[in-house]
């Protein structure tokens, strides 16, 4: 669990470099914060790390899940599939 807190850690400060804060759809639908309602995230990626793999050092083998966190208020949600940017225009 360490290892994984250090990882979205790792993956949370990159937004510093990443691309300004954007509206995203899943299936269709805008995703909306359910804390805030706000409809702008930040977008990256985490890898799902598991005991067995990482006691083998083989974490690269572990699944990653898309996420997006809230510009407003921080809040993450998490995603099997990557959302879909929408594009101004």
């Amino acid at each position: 669990m360490r290892r994984f807190l250090e990882a979205l850690r790792a993956g949370i400060s990159a937004f510093g470099q990443a691309e300004e804060p954007s509206e995203y759809t899943v299936a269709g639908r805008t995703v909306r914060c359910p804390h805030c309602e706000h409809t702008r995230f930040a977008f990256g990626h985490a890898q799902l790390n598991t005991r067995i793999r990482t006691a083998f050092k083989v974490d690269w083998a572990d699944p990653s899940a898309a996420f997006l966190m809230c510009a407003e208020c921080g809040r993450i949600e998490w995603f099997a599939q990557d959302p879909e940017r929408v594009t101004a225009g």
